[in-house]
């Protein structure tokens, strides 16, 4: 204990002479009465202590001042970033539902579509190997879906039902190379018989040599074959040459439907009810 007073007596006496002029000095502050001669020196003496332990209190206030406020700021900008992302979630849901509604109202504004029994089905799977041309609905039996109904979209023809079970069917697109549409131009009303290729074109078949078509023409199906009603889209000519032998055209169709980006279809359960024919007004 001595060693230690020894060691540290002269910052023990110069504590304890502050401490004293400290307790002076505030003694007649409080009193308001002059300083005598020996006040005043003390207090010059004593003056750069005072700013020092006053600079480092302020600096200390300061820094903990700064940590809360930025504790406080952090917290906020989390429950900012935290509410951010929700609204981006749900817009991105919401614009997603209205995407939806659009592409089912574009569906149900098919002509004549409001006279026939139909089913809007969402596509749930497609052929992972991509050798084969089919997409797989999510409506079945249960919704009165058999094979062979046509499935088609407000662009056109997609396909056929070709399996069915309780809540799903299987969909043969056109462009499988075992589809064949009998089709006509619409222009000009030649004959023509479209198959698959299992590309993202089709072939057109059988077109007379002397049909009068051009490239970019639209193709209808004819309604023959027991499939496809009568005046769906098909697609539209492409390549157009002559073939070999002079008895045909050769051409591709370019399909109405992106399959590879369909998410949604209607299977026709009924034919589509063909327009009657206005009478001619003879004049009198």
């Amino acid at each position: 204990m001595n060693d230690y007073l020894k060691k540290y007596q002269d910052l023990i006496i110069l504590a304890v002479i502050l401490a004293a002029s400290i307790s002076m000095l505030l003694s007649n502050i409080k009193e308001r009465r002059p300083l005598n001669p020996f006040e005043r020196a003390m207090m010059t003496a004593l003056s750069p202590f005072q700013d020092a332990i006053g600079w480092a209190a302020n600096g200390v206030s300061n820094i903990w001042g700064n940590y809360v406020f930025l504790v406080g700021v952090n917290a906020e900008n989390a429950r900012i970033r935290k509410t951010a992302d929700k609204l981006a979630f749900e817009n991105a849901l919401l614009l997603e539902r209205l995407k939806s509604y659009q592409r089912l109202d574009s569906l149900l504004t098919f002509p004549g579509l409001e006279n026939i029994p139909f089913e809007a089905a969402r596509v749930v799977g497609r052929d992972p190997s991509d050798r084969v041309k089919i997409l797989i609905l999510n409506k079945g039996k249960r919704h009165g879906v058999e094979e062979n109904m046509p499935v088609i979209t407000h662009r056109g023809i997609v396909g056929r039902v070709v399996s069915v079970s309780a809540t799903a069917c299987k969909v043969l697109l056109i462009t499988d190379v075992r589809s064949a549409v009998d089709a006509i131009a619409q222009e000009t009303r030649d004959s023509l018989v479209v198959s698959g290729t299992n590309t993202s074109t089709l072939e057109v078949k059988y077109l007379s040599f002397n049909a009068e078509v051009k490239e970019g023409d639209m193709v209808i199906s004819s309604g023959l074959g027991g499939v496809f009603p009568k005046g769906l889209f098909v697609g539209t000519l492409q390549e157009i040459k002559q073939g070999s032998g002079n008895l045909f055209l050769t051409a591709k169709l370019k399909p109405a439907e992106d399959f590879s980006k369909l998410e949604e279809a209607l299977i026709l359960k009924g034919p589509i009810p063909e327009k009657p024919e206005e009478p001619e007004v003879v004049a009198q």
